[in-house]
């Protein structure tokens, strides 16, 4: 079995950039641990409140990959152009809204992420991530047919070892939790956790996650 060296992020959002301070300062308490900013999900998605929360991030110089959803491709220009302008250490562009230059995110990490279905075919999504030359590949597939995951994770682990990629690869689904472990101890470099409310189905807490993927070392390493 290989050894895991997946980072595990905590993906966050909150109400408003006031709200996000409260509870790092009350409640997470950790500058070193690593986080998602789902900011598509604050509540409060100004400018003003865009930049005081990575200016704040930063300050405390915190690891977090910045991600932003949305449909509307001119939501999307300007909420990057602003994010970059403080240089996340990774951005997160969905693959079916990314409209922009790669050395338009110089000073940031890129991750090109995919979300689908179980019947997503995952050569043809790495193929066509690797003309966008990102740091770090993401596919998330809702799966509801283990064996269709298993084939996937063989493909990736394949195409890890021999293109020599950075990637997140995530079987999402209410259901499939601890597949998300099996990933994060066989393949992904990066993973995710949730903290509160998840922001996708199937995620666990960081406690959970990181208990599961000590079980694996204790019992293979």
């Amino acid at each position: 079995m290989p050894a895991s060296s997946c980072i595990v992020y905590t993906s966050v959002f909150f109400q408003d950039f006031a709200h996000m301070k409260s509870e790092f300062e009350n409640n997470l308490k950790s500058y070193s641990n690593h986080y998602e900013i789902r900011y598509d999900l604050f509540r409060d998605r100004s400018m003003k409140n865009l930049k005081n929360t990575l200016q704040y991030l930063n300050s405390h110089e915190i690891d977090y990959i910045f991600t932003f959803r949305s449909s509307d491709k001119n939501k999307i220009e300007l909420m990057y152009s602003t994010a970059m302008e403080y240089a996340p250490p990774v951005i997160d562009v969905d693959m079916g809204s990314f409209v922009f230059e790669n050395d338009f995110f110089k000073g940031s990490r890129l991750m090109i992420s995919f979300h689908g279905k179980n019947d997503d075919d995952v050569p043809t999504i790495l193929n066509h991530m690797s003309r966008l030359k990102p740091d770090i590949y993401k596919v998330a597939l809702s799966y509801t047919d283990t064996g269709k995951f298993l084939s996937d994770l063989h493909f990736v682990y394949l195409y890890k070892k021999q293109n020599n990629i950075k990637i997140a690869y995530i079987p999402m689904g209410t259901g499939n939790s601890f597949l998300r472990v099996v990933s994060a101890y066989i393949v992904s470099d990066y993973s995710y956790a949730s903290y509160g409310q998840p922001t996708a189905p199937g995620q666990i807490s960081s406690d959970q996650f990181n208990s599961v993927l000590g079980m694996f070392k204790e019992k293979y390493e």
